[in-house]
């Protein structure tokens, strides 16, 4: 190798490390530039989660509402017929609970009961397939455990609510639970292959 080529070689090594420094310089600028926008991102992302938040808070609430209503609106017609897939009661338990230390374990909507039959009704402004599910298998046998004064009375379960899909219908009369609706200013029930547990 010539002097000369020496030469232009080391040139070409200085120049190469003037545009490595460059774009060095570049990435640190875009780096910083991307730190910035991540920094914003987090504020935003922070205030679209609280916003989320006080939306759900506040949805919740109306929700709430809407299932007090529901509740309420089949408490009363059942607390005037006292009357539940053709058995007579002889009165009516509204918002039936079993609290342990003051905290609330479990509570049943409605309870209406005789002196061998009671009738468990859930009320929900919506209900859906998982909840039918739930009461025969996991809340009657909670409602025995918790009240054995009633562990002898046959059982008849009932849903509430003003709005069923099919699939809720059909896991209804799977499990031969009575379905409630409101008609106008009264109720339907519909008690296809109501079961005694």
């Amino acid at each position: 190798m010539t002097d000369q080529e020496l030469k232009d070689l080391v040139a070409s090594f200085a120049e190469d490390r003037k545009e490595i420094a460059a774009r060095d310089k570049e990435a640190a600028a875009r780096i910083k530039e991307i730190d910035l926008l991540m920094k914003e991102n987090a504020i935003e992302r922070k205030e679209t989660d609280r916003m989320i938040k006080e939306l759900s808070r506040r949805m919740g609430g109306v929700d709430d509402n809407i299932g007090s209503h529901a509740e309420q609106f089949f408490q009363n017609i059942l607390r005037g017929k006292l009357t539940f897939a053709g058995q007579r009661y002889d009165k009516m338990i509204p918002n039936l609970e079993c609290c342990k230390n003051g905290v609330s374990l479990i509570e049943f909507d409605i309870v209406l009961v005789n002196g061998k039959s009671v009738a468990i009704i859930e009320t929900k402004h919506r209900i859906h397939p998982k909840f039918v599910k739930e009461l025969a298998e996991d809340r009657l046998p909670k409602f025995r455990e918790l009240w054995p004064e009633y562990s002898k009375h046959k059982a008849y379960l009932g849903i509430a609510g003003f709005s069923f899909s099919k699939k809720v219908l059909e896991e209804a009369e799977k499990y031969g639970i009575c379905v409630l609706r409101q008609v106008g200013d009264s109720i339907e029930i519909k008690t296809n292959k109501l079961r005694v547990y």
